[in-house]
C-alpha cells in the first residue's frame, strides 16, 4: 500500500527526527515547514511551505492524490519557559492543532498520531501516568496550558471518529536539534563549557530524541485510537546531570547546589537579566524552576507494553546532546 507521511513541524527536534527516519526507510515524506524556515527544510522530503495558524496554506499539505494511505505526525508547536504571556503559544499549539485536526478529518487522513508533552498531564503524587481528559487549569505554565487544552481537542477528534492518538515525551535532550532551540540541549552545553558551576535542588525525567521518534512511529502503527502514551526515559537530578556533563568532558565534579525555594526566589530577576543582555531565551525562569521542583517521575509502561518502547541509557542521551566540535577528544566514535 502506498502510504504518504505528512509532517508538520518538520524543522523541529523531534520532527527531523522523525523525518530523518521515515526517509531512511524510503517512505514518502512531506514536510510542513514554515516559511522563513527554508533553510532548516530536510532534504530528501517533499517540502510544502505553510503555517499551521492559517488553513489557506495547508491545502498542498493535505492533498492525498497518488497515496492509498495518508499517515499524519503532528509535532508543530510553539515551546517556550517564558514567564511573558506570548499569544502565539496558544495561536500555533491550540488554534494549529484545531485546524490540523479538522482538516484531517475532512481531507480522510487515515492515521494521526500528536505530539504533547507530559506537561500537559496534572502533576500528583508518586510516578504520574496516561490520563484520560485535559484541562487548561490542572498545569502550569503558558506551554502546559496550550497543550493541556490542544490535547482535549485531539481527544474530541478521535471521539468524532479520526484514527488518532496522542503520546507525551518528558524533556527532550538528544540529537537532533537543528535550530538550536531546545533549552534542555542549552543547558546541557552550557555546563559543558563550564558556564554553569552551580546546580539547582530537584531533576526532572529526560528522554533521547530518537527514542522519541521510535516511539511515535511504534505509535503510529500499533497505538489505539483516543489512547495516549507516556514516552519518559529517566529520571536524574540536577546535580547529577551537571556533574555528568562535567565528567564527560574531563571536568571536575561541583558540589554547590542552591535550595529549590532560592531558585525561585531568583527564577524572575535571571529571567529579567536575561532579556536585559540579548538573551532572547533565559535558561533560569520561573516556569523552568517550577519545573525542576514538581514531581518529574513518570511511567512508560504502557508504551512499552503496547508499542514496545524502550528508552536508551541516558547517559548516551547526555553524550550525545553536547558540542561534540568543541570536545572532539572526548568523543572518538560518531553515533
Amino acid at each position: 500500500m502506498k502510504t504518504l507521511y505528512l509532517i508538520t513541524g518538520a524543522t523541529g527536534h523531534i520532527g527531523s527526527v522523525i523525518t530523518e527516519k521515515l526517509l531512511r526507510r524510503g517512505e514518502s515524506v512531506r514536510a510542513l515547514v514554515l516559511p522563513s524556515e527554508r533553510e532548516f527544510a530536510p532534504s530528501g522530503a517533499q517540502v510544502c511551505f505553510g503555517d499551521v495558524t492559517d488553513t489557506a496554506s495547508l491545502a498542498p499539505f493535505f492533498d492525498r492524490s497518488g497515496f492509498e494511505r495518508v499517515s499524519l505526525i503532528h509535532c508543530a508547536a510553539l515551546i517556550t519557559i517564558a514567564s511573558r504571556p506570548d499569544p502565539r503559544v496558544w495561536a500555533v499549539n491550540v488554534t494549529g492543532t484545531k485546524n490540523v485536526m479538522r482538516l484531517a478529518h475532512e481531507t480522510g487522513v487515515d492515521r494521526v498520531v500528536y505530539l504533547s508533552t507530559v506537561h500537559a498531564i496534572p502533576e500528583r503524587t508518586g510516578e504520574i501516568a496516561e490520563v484520560d481528559s485535559f484541562s487548561p487549569e490542572l498545569v502550569y505554565g503558558q506551554y502546559a496550558k496550550s497543550k493541556a487544552a490542544a490535547a482535549q481537542i485531539v481527544l474530541d477528534a478521535a471521539k468524532e471518529g479520526l484514527d488518532v492518538s496522542i503520546v507525551h515525551p518528558s524533556g527532550v535532550i538528544g540529537p537532533g536539534d537543528k535550530r538550536g532551540k531546545n533549552h534542555m540541549i542549552r543547558t546541557i552545553r552550557a555546563m559543558a563549557c563550564g558556564k554553569i558551576r552551580v546546580s539547582t535542588a530537584g531533576g526532572y525525567d529526560f528522554v533521547d530524541s530518537r527514542d522519541v521518534a521510535d516511539g511515535v512511529l511504534a505509535c503510529e502503527r500499533l497505538g489505539r485510537r483516543g489512547e495516549c502514551y507516556i514516552l519518559s526515559g529517566h529520571y536524574i537530578t540536577i546535580r547529577d546531570l551537571l556533574n555528568a556533563v562535567r565528567r564527560a568532558v574531563g571536568r571536575k565534579p561541583l558540589r554547590a547546589t542552591i535550595s529549590a525555594r532560592t531558585a525561585k526566589l531568583i527564577a524572575p530577576l535571571a529571567e529579567r537579566l536575561g532579556l536585559c543582555f540579548g538573551d532572547k531565551a533565559p535558561l533560569l525562569t520561573p516556569t523552568s524552576a517550577y519545573t525542576l521542583a514538581s514531581n518529574g517521575r513518570f511511567r512508560h509502561e504502557k508504551a512499552t507494553r503496547e508499542l514496545g518502547y524502550r528508552p536508551r541509557d541516558i547517559l548516551t542521551s547526555i553524550r550525545d546532546s553536547m558540542p561534540r566540535q568543541r570536545f572532539r577528544r572526548f568523543f572518538p566514535v560518531e553515533t
